[in-house]
């Protein structure tokens, strides 16, 4: 299973973002970067955007980490993702 990630690049009237993926949901409600590892920097998103494949049944966070966090601090640049049990026969 893989989530496909896709922002405009950087440009005149588009502000640039990263994607990081954060360790805990401590991090996540606090927008706390220290720990969290860039998966996309700020042109992976144009185009077909890119992937990234979520490994374990767990939950995964993400957030923008431009300007140290300020997009994911006014909460509108971050999400959670929680796969769900898929059952094939």
């Amino acid at each position: 299973m893989c989530d496909v990630f896709k922002y405009d690049p950087p440009n005149d009237t588009t502000f640039p973002h990263s994607v990081y993926l954060l360790p805990d949901f401590w991090s996540f409600q606090n927008c706390d970067l220290r720990r969290a590892r860039k998966i996309g920097d700020v042109n992976a998103g144009g185009g077909d955007g890119f992937e990234f494949v979520l490994k374990r049944w767990q939950p995964y966070y993400f957030a923008c980490g431009q300007h140290d966090g300020i997009h994911c601090k006014d909460g509108l640049m971050k999400f959670a993702v929680w796969p769900l049990i898929r059952w094939f026969y």
